[in-house]
């Protein structure tokens, strides 16, 4: 019972200071009038037009010429976003198979002793 009322005081606690710059941020007022998106300038950042250019990002691309079992064998030129999204998939694919199968299987062998 002990662990239980622990856990809730726990989430009780962490729900307040998540939940609290909420209230702060709903209730700041300003004496600006509505203004659309259009007339805002977005300056934080990088935008689109930074990447399009060097990206390719005018050209058509999908999905089979980019990820697809025929990758290669098309023989046209893919966009480089495209390729680049190819090449971003293929590290989480690395990352996701060492973080599910490998690790696991080495730091159980360690546990055991086999490996020192």
């Amino acid at each position: 019972m002990r662990k239980f009322r622990n856990t809730a005081i726990a989430l009780v606690s962490a729900a307040a200071i998540s939940l609290g710059g909420v209230t702060a941020a709903t209730a700041q007022e300003t004496d600006e009038t509505t203004q659309t998106t259009e007339d805002r300038a977005f300056t934080s950042g990088s935008s689109w037009a930074d990447y399009n250019e060097p990206y390719e990002g005018d050209q058509e691309g999908y999905g089979v010429d980019g990820f697809g079992s025929s990758r290669d064998d098309s023989g046209e030129d893919v966009p480089r976003w495209l390729s680049t999204w190819g090449k971003v998939f293929d590290v989480l694919t690395v990352g996701s198979v060492l973080g599910m199968i490998v690790f696991p299987v080495v730091n159980f062998l360690k546990y055991n002793g086999v490996i020192k």
